[in-house]
């Protein structure tokens, strides 16, 4: 069956068990917040309020939100960091040329209307909003803009989106002093020069690490950047950063985008996920993640009608970097070795979905179709034997001791695997080793996720592409997928899409095995009944401009 990308409003709490777990929502408009990674609905009775308000963050009368959030320990620049926790502050202080709404659709955001776009469907054609101005009071110009899609190549995390522009190529290489296919007009209209058809293109520049920064203060504040000095065209500014303690934000008076309700918003760093239930309990904190493993204990208890779900559009998998792990029948083998279902119910807590395959349900390339694995121990002993393994084969995964969901995955796979034969050595390390692993190429095999960017099944597979960002680990090359992620790009026909990537994710997914996926994971959060009206998209993006707190 193909499936289309349909986007739904969901305003419903956690009380229906594993019904509501099993829906999969892309865009969710709910009185809703994020903390973390997690995400904010509204409900509460007369009474709750009552009770809520004497230890509220309505001092003085000032509305500030309270937030809990894993610390980053890093600068707030998604420019040179893609971790969701830090998008979540971001996405209310930066702001992109666009934005990918609820319904899936693209608006503009810096924009006076959307782009146009020639015939030969080679050149973009923007026009700034008037009276745009950053946090510091400079003007919007086309200059800001240039400036920081460069800005984002140099630092390369996320530079891929920028690929078919005109003259990027050059610019990456360091070959050239800009990217020539981005051309300033005046202080209010510019080009975008592509050097071939790129049809998410738009799509790509609604991402978060796309925001446009201004760029004298940007380039004056060098390392400072993202953490004691962070500009944006947002609704809040930052006040503060401190890695240890939290962020402060304070409302931008001067907000392009209409009035901002709240008068601030206070995350503090909280790492330890029972301390964050139990300070929201105190009721120092409006807005707190509630692991998996906390679920149980809450579903049913007396914060139960404070207590919300909801389904990022992405999903954890095992990722194999391919030049240590050589042989395609030893990865297929990996497969077959992991208990997704047992993990889903017993490690998570029936929380989490099981799945096969990279693209999910909605987005176009998503085919139920396609084999869903059972565990099958004997299948990947006789794999392993047909690779030149018959007496098993050993393997080191590599787990960040900063996510300990995935120290938990690791050790129920490390025991599921052994029964097949495999013998996983469990390798903890932080997260700055974590990184530095990565990008050496020194990761064997990990635990990852990954969640789409924008709407499109280009921003789940073309990463993957020549091992390129986040899953760079895996070292992944394949001609096949290759040209089927460029024929994705240049063609327009929903239909043809449709099968051009479902057949790049089997090729993933059923024919390579770079990647083993695990499983589509519910998320849950806490959220005092005063806390009202956030939108958060089905990017897994939360926005606070139209948050408030209301008795």
């Amino acid at each position: 069956m193909i499936k289309f990308v349909e986007f739904m409003r969901m305003s419903q709490k956690t009380k229906k068990g594993e019904e509501c777990m099993k829906k999969r929502l892309f865009s969710l408009v709910l009185a809703l917040t994020v903390a973390a990674g997690c995400l904010v609905g509204c409900g509460g009775s007369k009474s709750e309020k009552k009770a809520d308000a004497t230890n509220s963050s309505e001092a003085g009368g000032e509305k500030i939100l309270r937030v809990a959030s894993e610390d980053p320990q890093v600068p707030l620049d998604m420019q040179l960091n893609t971790y969701s926790i830090i998008m979540k502050i971001t996405d209310n202080v930066t702001e992109s040329l666009l934005l990918t709404n609820e319904k899936g659709e693209l608006e503009p955001t810096l924009l006076e209307e959307m782009p146009t776009l020639s015939d030969d469907k080679l050149t973009y054609s923007f026009t700034l909003k008037d009276g745009v101005t950053f946090h510091n009071d400079a003007p919007l110009t086309s200059n800001d803009v240039k400036y920081s899609l460069q800005r984002m190549v140099r630092k390369y995390k996320m530079s891929s989106l920028l690929e078919k522009v005109e003259g990027y190529q050059a610019y990456f290489d360091e070959q050239a002093d800009e990217i020539t296919g981005i051309e300033i007009v005046d202080d209010k209209h510019f080009n975008i020069h592509m050097s071939e058809v790129y049809t998410p293109f738009l799509s790509a520049l609604s991402t978060p690490y796309c925001a446009i920064y201004p760029a004298e203060a940007c380039e004056e504040a060098g390392d400072n950047w993202g953490m004691t000095v962070l500009y944006g065209t947002g609704p809040f500014k930052l006040v503060s950063y401190k890695t240890g303690v939290g962020v402060e934000l304070t409302k931008n008076e001067n907000y392009h985008g209409g009035d901002v309700k709240l008068d601030g918003i206070k995350y503090t760093f909280i790492d330890d996920p029972n301390t964050g239930v139990l300070e929201y309990q105190k009721g120092n904190i409006d807005v707190v993640y509630l692991d998996s493993s906390l679920y149980p204990t809450y579903a049913n208890g007396e914060l139960k009608d404070e207590l919300y779900s909801f389904n990022p559009v992405g999903g954890y998998y095992l990722n194999f970097n391919v030049n240590e792990v050589k042989e395609v029948k030893v990865r297929e083998a990996m497969t077959y070795a992991v208990d997704r279902k047992a993990l889903c119910d017993s490690v998570l807590f029936g929380t989490a979905i099981p799945n096969s395959n990279f693209i999910q349900d909605g987005l176009i390339g998503a085919d139920d179709s396609a084999e869903q694995f059972e565990y099958d121990p004997e299948k990947a002993k006789a794999l392993l034997a047909e690779a030149g393994y018959p007496n098993g084969y050993d393997l080191t995964m590599t787990v960040n001791t900063k996510y300990p969901t995935s120290v938990k995955i690791a050790t129920a796979i490390q025991a599921q695997m052994a029964e097949a034969g495999i013998r996983v050595e469990i390798e903890q390390v932080d997260s700055a080793a974590w990184t530095d692993m990565k990008k050496a190429g020194k990761v064997t095999c990990g635990i990852g996720n990954w969640y789409v960017d924008y709407n499109d099944p280009d921003s789940m597979l073309y990463p993957m592409s020549d091992g390129r960002t986040d899953l760079s680990s895996s070292f992944f090359h394949n001609d096949e997928f290759k040209q089927l992620m460029i024929e994705g790009i240049q063609t327009e026909d929903t239909a043809k899409r449709q099968e051009i990537y479902a057949k790049a994710d089997h090729i993933l997914t059923h024919e390579q095995f770079p990647v083993v996926m695990l499983y589509n994971e519910t998320m849950f959060y806490l959220k005092k009944p005063y806390v009202k009206n956030f939108e958060v998209t089905f990017t897994y993006r939360t926005m606070f401009k139209d948050a408030d707190i209301e008795y």
